[in-house]
């Protein structure tokens, strides 16, 4: 993923989308998000989904700086067991999209699914105890979107974004194989770059 989206959506659609109460502090519109923008994601807290605006991209956790600004993170490095592994599986949430960007060359494409204005892409985040930060789950490309970039977001149906916001154990085989159905319904439109 390039490192750009979009999250354009009217409140009706997020509300039933993502089953939310208060959407009141949600993020305005935006068709050009880049890191280190605030941006709206969804957690799950007691028994109810709960929009949660963050920081896209983390540099340090716990108080240890990265080599780089993670905005990006890869699903295998997710469940690697390694220590940055261990902690974001613990640590997630979903990126509600209306679309995102990739370049091929000096061509630049915007993706979505025309008939589902939102798509939800899982993430994760870190919380340092006074700001929340999060990260688009990559994943590589499948379909179509191989011509493209090798990489994608983990994009999810509505049953595996229940289980992704929820403590329960991920069965991320079947979450990337369900994304590659997923991917197969995507639109690419080169007409609607913004860079």
């Amino acid at each position: 993923m390039c490192g750009k989206f979009a999250q354009v959506y009217d409140d009706a659609s997020l509300k039933e989308k993502f089953r939310l109460e208060d959407i009141s502090g949600r993020v305005n519109p935006e068709l050009n998000l880049t890191p280190g923008m605030k941006v709206n994601t969804v957690t799950f807290r007691g028994e109810q989904n709960i929009l949660h605006p963050m920081i896209w991209g983390f540099s340090e956790l716990h108080n240890k700086s990265m080599p780089a600004l993670i905005f990006n993170s890869r699903i295998e490095t997710i469940f690697s067991g390694s220590p940055l592994g261990q902690y974001l599986v613990k640590h997630r949430c979903i990126i509600p999209l209306s679309g995102f960007y990739e370049r091929k060359g000096d061509r630049t494409f915007y993706i979505q699914n025309k008939d589902f204005p939102i798509l939800s892409a899982a993430g994760v985040f870190v919380n340092d105890g006074l700001k929340f930060n999060c990260s688009v789950v990559t994943t590589d490309s499948t379909g179509s979107m191989r011509k493209i970039h090798s990489r994608m977001p983990l994009l999810l149906n509505d049953e595996f974004s229940k289980i992704w916001v929820s403590e329960k154990e991920i069965e991320a085989d079947k979450m990337i194989l369900e994304c590659g159905s997923i991917a197969g319904h995507l639109e690419f439109d080169h007409e609607n770059g913004l860079f």
